[in-house]
């Protein structure tokens, strides 16, 4: 229900402002769901996947005057997350607390981005990101979603080539999680300067000749033998290769980035902040994660680039004459759909093999806040299974 209560809250002001085009009080309620967000996420009991093991673990995270006898070489993480613990549980030793601080900086920087990134639309980006991402941002991926802020805040760096800051900021999200070494591959995606449908089909057909050419795999593996932590993960990532089924699925969820391009280069549409090349370097994971799943991981990295991109194509359509450009808008209207029917199968997502019955919205549904906290039993005992095959890489 209260999932439902927040949603209706995020959808006022963009009827208000995105739909109706009026004026005054935006600030309030911009202010006013961020407080939502953040008290949501940060206020939760028992909520989510990762964050029940992360939560399992937190008292056995070193404090500040701990760090100097810490074995990091020997740690399941990586070293900035039990710096960012220590220092949690110094001033305060609850996990809770530890979510608050965690659902501050998240949700602050990604309503910034979506703000300064797409300043016509914003509350319309908020809503997507909620209805899509916010579950899974705030209360799944922790140490990921720190990552990926990281990487919002290094854009104005990205866009204007300080190469020397970005890559300090890259190697300061490598310090949280090892995915982070998407961010060096980055800026060789500016060679993509227009949507081109040729474009990405060339990438693909590329990355495709390479795979076959290369084995990635064990050239990857000799890359990784100076660490062996990330060399076990990588291994098993590699014992679950990617079925027929498992390939279908990535080209249906690549689909609609491929429309959204495609709609922009027959329209023509540009936009202040163009984030037409990290949006076309999508192809290159989605092509990747048919053979290796590992690289699916990846593309959260992507995922507040898609989010913008898609709204402000979506806001260009209702600027077109249907008439003219009808195929256009079917190309868009298309697009967005099959992009919200792979959010739905994100959620109902079947993971009975882990527990019978059972369905991925059951990590974040029912809802329990520490004000009144409360045991989901099918929650836990799905974790406590999950937890015996569940990598964090």
């Amino acid at each position: 229900m209260i999932y439902l209560l927040v949603l209706i809250l995020l959808l006022i002001p963009v009827i208000k402002y995105d739909w109706m085009a009026k004026t005054g009080g935006e600030k309030f309620w911009y202010y006013s769901c961020l407080v939502v967000l953040i008290l949501l996420a940060g206020l939760r009991y028992r909520v989510g996947g990762d964050t029940l093991i992360y939560m399992s673990m937190f008292d056995e995270y070193p404090k500040l005057d701990e760090l100097k006898y810490f074995d990091f070489a020997e740690a399941q993480y990586n070293p900035l997350w039990y710096i960012l613990n220590a220092i949690s549980r110094s001033i305060f030793d609850s996990f809770t607390f530890f979510q608050i601080i965690h659902a501050v900086f998240v949700n602050c920087v990604f309503f910034w981005f979506f703000r300064k990134y797409c300043p016509l639309y914003y509350f319309s980006v908020i809503l997507l990101y909620y209805v899509g991402y916010y579950c899974y941002f705030n209360m799944e991926v922790l140490r990921e979603s720190l990552c990926i802020c990281i990487l919002l805040l290094s854009i104005p760096f990205y866009l204007q080539k300080r190469w020397l800051l970005y890559f300090l900021m890259c190697i300061i999200s490598l310090l949280l999680h090892y995915s982070a070494v998407v961010m060096f591959f980055l800026p060789f995606l500016q060679f993509f300067k227009k949507p081109s449908w040729k474009w990405q089909i060339a990438i693909f057909l590329g990355v495709l000749f390479f795979m076959k050419v290369v084995n990635l795999p064990v050239l990857l593996l000799e890359g990784l033998g100076f660490n062996e932590q990330l060399t076990f993960l990588f291994n098993t990532y590699l014992e679950n290769e990617r079925n027929i089924m498992g390939i279908i699925a990535e080209v249906i969820k690549y689909t609609p980035i491929f429309l959204f391009i495609l709609f922009r280069e027959r329209v023509g549409q540009t936009d202040k902040y163009d984030f037409t090349p990290l949006v076309m370097g999508v192809v290159v994971f989605y092509t990747l994660s048919m053979s290796i799943g590992a690289f699916s991981r990846f593309i959260n990295y992507f995922v507040p680039f898609i989010i913008v991109y898609a709204v402000n194509s979506i806001y260009k359509m209702f600027t077109l004459d249907f008439k003219k450009m009808h195929i256009s808008c079917l190309i868009m209207l298309c697009g967005f759909m099959l992009f919200s029917v792979n959010l739905v199968a994100y959620y109902c997502s079947d993971h009975s093999e882990t527990l019978p019955n059972t369905r991925k919205y059951n990590i974040f549904y029912p809802y329990s806040s520490v004000l009144s906290p409360k045991l989901d039993e099918r929650r836990e005992r799905f974790i406590e299974n999950y937890r015996d095959v569940i990598i964090n890489f």
